[in-house]
């Protein structure tokens, strides 16, 4: 039986994360944003940011970041890149959000599938409200057949997707099946993974 996500170990999970890669997705995102001029520093919301590996990045890439996490345990990680990048960090159960920065881009990397079902609609309207005109939604989701379906958290079937990104520019929406690895073992993953952007 899969856990809820109330019971995964989030904290062990960051930990095991520091220093790996950007994600990808991250990368591409911020080209793109950085595709376009802008009169001062964009602004990224990152949520979720866990062991702070794209909210470093973000930084480093000239954007002043504000990420936004709900596990406690990353608390003094994000504010010691608070001092040495300019991060602006919240522990906040993503959940409770009800507003955003305006931003030029929002990136959430493996962390919206754990946001409650009744909580997942309020989050994804004031994401989309806190985009600026151009900005861009980076994002990863998880499917109805991911494995973790049925379990407490988000899982969508394309047209639920294809739903959430109307009126948005899609940039890339790639939806695939596999079966591989969690940080809890053997797992079906069933993962879209989007980057749209809010027309000017």
């Amino acid at each position: 039986m899969q856990q809820r996500s109330a019971e995964r170990d989030f904290s062990a999970y960051n930990q095991a994360q520091r220093g790996r890669p950007v994600r990808p997705v991250a990368r591409r995102a911020v080209d793109i944003v950085l595709a376009r001029e802008h009169a001062a520093p964009p602004v990224a919301v990152e949520l979720g940011s866990g062991a702070g590996v794209e909210a470093r990045f973000l930084a480093e890439s000239s954007f002043h970041v504000h990420a936004i996490d709900g596990d406690p345990s990353v608390e003094q990680l994000l504010e010691a890149l608070g001092e040495s990048h300019g991060i602006s960090p919240v522990i906040a159960d993503l959940g409770t959000l009800e507003a955003l920065p305006a931003a030029d881009l929002v990136l959430s990397c493996a962390t919206l599938p754990f946001v409650r079902q009744e909580a997942f609609t309020p989050l994804w309207e004031t994401m989309r409200e806190a985009l600026r005109p151009g900005g861009v939604l980076a994002v990863d989701l998880f499917g109805e057949h991911d494995d973790w379906a049925g379990t407490e958290g988000t899982y969508l079937a394309r047209a639920e997707v294809d739903a959430l990104l109307e009126g948005l520019e899609v940039l890339e929406l790639t939806e695939e099946e596999r079966d591989g690895r969690s940080f809890a073992g053997p797992k079906h993953w069933h993962t879209f993974q989007v980057i749209a952007r809010r027309p000017v």
